[in-house]
């Protein structure tokens, strides 16, 4: 064999031993998501409604929004449980400037996706007030356990 090509690769040995077994120089504080910005909300008919979102989603840890609504402005952006609202999962994105989404809201099985981003399967109900989170997933490396982590809220918008 070569012996650059044997230094090479025995410095490379090293290096990617040096890395992934010496490496205890990681943060176990959760990353920040940037909350996403709702923009507006359109009813279609049909308990159907379409929302524009202007969001960014950089990070790796990245994995979707959440929507959720409540009575009040401040029970949507607020809710008891951050557990209840519906998720919806967007593909892995590279682009980190923000984007403007449009999502669709409908209870029905039968979607009707094209143009849309993101499709959350709920019922809203005219005159109460929604609210996004952005979804991170948060991995516990002590036991191998993974969750999402959300951001704070978006604005609030009312339902037309």
């Amino acid at each position: 064999m070569n012996t650059a090509l044997f230094l090479f690769r025995f410095s490379a040995f090293i290096f990617f031993g040096l890395f992934v077994f010496g490496c205890t120089n990681y943060s176990t504080t959760a990353s920040v998501q940037a909350p996403p910005t709702l923009i507006s909300i359109t009813n279609n008919g049909n308990s159907n409604f379409t929302i524009k979102v202007r969001a960014q989603n950089p990070e790796f840890i990245f994995q979707g929004y959440r929507i959720y609504s409540g009575a009040t402005e401040n029970l949507a952006q607020n809710p008891a449980d951050l557990n209840l609202g519906e998720s919806c999962i967007l593909a892995q994105s590279t682009i980190v400037q923000p984007v403007d989404y449009i999502f669709e809201i409908d209870p029905s099985t039968n979607p009707n996706t094209a143009g849309v981003s993101c499709r959350i399967f709920a019922t809203l109900t005219p005159g109460t007030y929604i609210a996004m989170r952005t979804l991170g997933l948060s991995v516990n490396l002590q036991n191998s356990t993974s969750s999402y982590k959300v951001s704070m809220s978006s604005n609030a918008l009312i339902v037309p």
